[in-house]
């Protein structure tokens, strides 16, 4: 219950800070500034949502599907203004702990901000994220694979060299012990794939319950 108690008042201490990003972008008249704002808003939004899930359960890992689904509800409905989106989800993401699913979290809605401003922005489309749990003779493996049918990469995209939120993601990843990788999709759209190494469920010790003589 104690740890339950703390995951809420950081959730709710996020969506505090969240809340005042927010209102100081609205005082800005600089829109660069301002859109370097909403981002941090989103991102801070990204690991609330982590919190409020661990906040609803009874240990430290957390049903990450779920996580994905308001996620990528979140993630469309302040991207799309102008043009239609929709997102699809499949495959299975499973229960992780609260680390990685931080980082997961983090990784997949950038990936697909990145899809919406960037590939679907002109036309609209489909924005698809797949999740594949697998186990190699080391780890268990998470692969995800963020597809979407629009402009597709620019001829000379290179992720060493792009905006903030693919440095993130990179990092990220790395963080993870993963690999990431982007390429283009006929007959048009953009598919990056990236593998997580998740931490073992198993290696956490149940908190066990003392008496006092």
């Amino acid at each position: 219950a104690t740890i339950r108690e703390i995951h809420h008042r950081v959730k709710n201490n996020l969506q505090t800070v969240a809340a005042l990003l927010r209102m100081q972008s609205r005082r800005l008249a600089d829109g660069e500034a301002r859109a370097a704002l909403d981002e941090a808003v989103r991102r801070v939004g990204t690991i609330a949502l982590v919190h409020e899930t661990l906040s609803q359960g009874f240990d430290e890992t957390v049903d990450f599907d779920e996580i994905v689904a308001r996620g990528l509800a979140a993630v469309v409905e302040v991207a799309t203004r102008d043009v239609p989106v929709r997102a699809e989800r499949s495959g299975s993401f499973g229960r992780l702990l609260a680390e990685d699913a931080t980082a997961l979290a983090m990784v997949i809605t950038e990936l697909v901000h990145n899809a919406i401003e960037h590939g679907l922005a002109g036309t609209g489309g489909v924005v698809s994220v797949r999740g594949v749990r697998s186990r190699d003779e080391h780890d268990e493996l998470l692969t995800v694979t963020v597809t979407d049918d629009g402009s597709g990469l620019p001829d000379e995209f290179d992720p060493a060299a792009s905006g903030l939120g693919t440095q993130i993601v990179t990092s990220l990843v790395q963080d993870l012990r993963g690999r990431i990788t982007w390429g283009s999709t006929k007959p048009h759209g953009t598919s990056v794939q990236f593998v997580a190494r998740l931490r073992s469920i198993k290696s956490i010790e149940p908190i066990k319950s003392t008496k006092s003589t």
